[in-house]
This record gives C-alpha cells, sequence and structure tokens, in this order.
C-alpha cells in the first residue's frame, strides 16, 4: 500500500554487519533539511550489529530439553551396549 509519495528516504549501504546489506530510512517530513540526518542515520546503522535474539517460548523449551536428554540416554545406552561387544 502507497500512503504518500512526498517522502525523503535515506538508504545507508556501508553498514558494517555481515547481517545487513543495507539499510533504508524514512525521514520526517520536518528534519528534511537536518544537517547531521546522515551522522545520525550512520550511527543508528554502526548499533545494529547482529539481529535480535530469537525468543523462544516455554514449550519450545521443554522439547530442546527433552531431545538432549533423549541424545544423552542414547549416548550413555550405546556406550553400555559396547561394554557387552568388547
Amino acid at each position: 500500500m502507497l500512503k504518500g509519495v512526498n517522502r525523503q528516504i535515506l538508504e545507508v549501504t556501508n553498514t558494517g554487519s555481515p547481517y545487513f546489506e543495507k539499510i533504508i530510512f524514512f525521514v520526517k517530513a520536518e528534519h528534511t533539511a537536518s544537517p547531521d540526518l546522515k551522522k545520525e542515520a550512520e550511527a543508528l546503522a554502526l548499533k545494529m550489529k547482529k539481529p535480535p535474539k530469537v525468543k523462544r517460548t516455554f514449550i519450545q523449551k521443554v522439547k530442546i530439553a527433552g531431545f538432549i536428554a533423549l541424545g544423552a540416554g542414547a549416548g550413555a545406552a550405546l556406550t553400555y551396549l559396547m561394554g557387552f561387544i568388547a
């Protein structure tokens, strides 16, 4: 959906981050003539070093813990069975 055509867009291509290729800023109309606009955009781009952490739900954490416990149990069972073979 196109809401407005009279917007100034500032594109930062040198992000300094391996995750982001470029960052696009939509500038408010009252700040388009600001002299330090580019510096502020580059400063914000440098702050973004990595994407935000993934927040896991309680159910997802329980599933992960269950898989780890199953893997550890399988490893212990194989170690126990190897004692009979040797």
